[in-house]
Formats: C-alpha cells, sequence, structure tokens
C-alpha cells in the first residue's frame, strides 16, 4: 500500500493471491480521519436511561394504609370483617447518571392473608368501607389474636428528562403491610320473655 495523496492510498491486492490465481487490479480508497477537535470523535454515547425493577422497588412508595372494619379491636365469627386500603397512583422524580427522570407507579393487585389458614384472597379492587365495601371475609372459628396481611403489587413506568414519552419498567415493585391485631368472637345470644 502506498500514499499517492492526502487521505488517500492505493492498495495493491496481486500479490495477497496464490501463483496462477486471476489478477486484480488495484483501487483507491477514500479515508477521512476522525478530527481530533470533534467533540463526538472523543467521547462515545452516553448509555440509555433506564429504570429497573431494584430501582422501582428502592422507591419510597405509600403503601395506602390498611383498614379492618369494625375497627373496635374484635370481629364475629361467621360476619364479614371488611377490608380496604388507599392505596393510588404515585410519582417521583429522580436523577439517573446525571439526567431527571420521572418514575410513576400503579397498583396492579392486592393479596389478602387474613391469618386464619385460608389462600390469600388476591383482587384488582383496593376495597372500600361499609356500606359500599367490596372485599370481606368471614372468620369460621373464634381466635385470640388475628392479624390481615396485605400484598400490594405495582407497576412502573418513567419519562427521562421531561420528554412525555413514558417507557414501562420491566417487573414490578411490592409493598406489605400488616393489620393492628384483633380478636375474633363467637357472638352470643340470649333468650328473653319479651317483658319489660
Amino acid at each position: 500500500m502506498s500514499q499517492v495523496g492526502e487521505n488517500s492510498y492505493y492498495v495493491d491486492f496481486n500479490g495477497c493471491f496464490h501463483v496462477g490465481a486471476p489478477p486484480i487490479g488495484g483501487e483507491f480508497l477514500e479515508t477521512t480521519p476522525a478530527d481530533p477537535a470533534d467533540p463526538a470523535a472523543e467521547e462515545p454515547a452516553p448509555p440509555p436511561i433506564v429504570v429497573t425493577a431494584d430501582d422501582l422497588q428502592r422507591l419510597p412508595i405509600s403503601p395506602g394504609g390498611l383498614v379492618v372494619q369494625p375497627d373496635r379491636g374484635w370481629v364475629l365469627v361467621n360476619l364479614d370483617t371488611i377490608v380496604w386500603t388507599d392505596a393510588a397512583d404515585q410519582t417521583f422524580d429522580a436523577v439517573v447518571l446525571g439526567t431527571p427522570v420521572r418514575v410513576r407507579v400503579t397498583p396492579i393487585d392486592f393479596a389478602w392473608d387474613f391469618g386464619d389458614g385460608a389462600a390469600p384472597l388476591v383482587t384488582a379492587d383496593p376495597g372500600a368501607p361499609f356500606p359500599d365495601h367490596t372485599v370481606s371475609h368471614i372468620y369460621t372459628a373464634a381466635a385470640d389474636v388475628r392479624q390481615v396481611r396485605l400484598t400490594t403489587r405495582w407497576s412502573g413506568e418513567f419519562e427521562v428528562n421531561g420528554s412525555g414519552i413514558w417507557q414501562p419498567v420491566v417487573g414490578v415493585a411490592t409493598t406489605t403491610e400488616v393489620s393492628q391485631a384483633f380478636e375474633v368472637r363467637t357472638a352470643e345470644t340470649s333468650l328473653t320473655n319479651g317483658s319489660a
């Protein structure tokens, strides 16, 4: 190879083949070296901004509270024990690799474990208080102490540098809450003769 002009070289391929092979004519290859003053030539492209499920899990997500009704410290066997939560969408501002990022989380579903050995009740509904309640459980036996455990799964999406483009986070975050302890009582009845 020999230089024939600035940034132009002549390449002779004839000597690159075994004896008897047909000759190949030379070619000119134009090359342009990078300008040292060009910042793009010196700095690699920045890595893409990504929010992971681990990042999502580290956010201070508010579980939303767990309410058991009646809230008097005890409930009755064979009657509805009502539960609900105020879990709702939440937004967080963060900085990833020096870039502002906004993350939004949304509750997906709720797993209610009533602590009596029954399988957890999984709903997409956060429940509501009496008389408009939508999530409840019936205890079939008395117990000195019961607690409800609520596990909520959250999906996430993120927006980079105010772009207006929201991208989904692969994976979910979870939060867990446990209610105050309460007693499960058997209702007692008594007969009266109806006289005052």
